[in-house]
């Protein structure tokens, strides 16, 4: 019981092992973020100028 990592402690230990993110790495975020972007732009785009397929009631 007296050997159990304290939270604080954890937190600090993590601080101390920050590793910045690789070039690779940021590359890799933008193109994920900019291709999540684009495609909800062309969904929307696609659903609003669309009609819905089912006739009125």
């Amino acid at each position: 019981m007296a050997d159990t990592p304290k939270i604080g402690e954890e937190l600090k230990k993590m601080q101390q092992d920050y590793e910045p993110l690789l070039p690779i790495e940021k590359k890799l975020i933008a193109w994920s973020l900019g291709i999540g972007l684009v495609l909800l732009v062309v969904l929307y785009c696609v659903s609003r100028f669309l009609p819905d397929g089912q006739p009125p009631l």
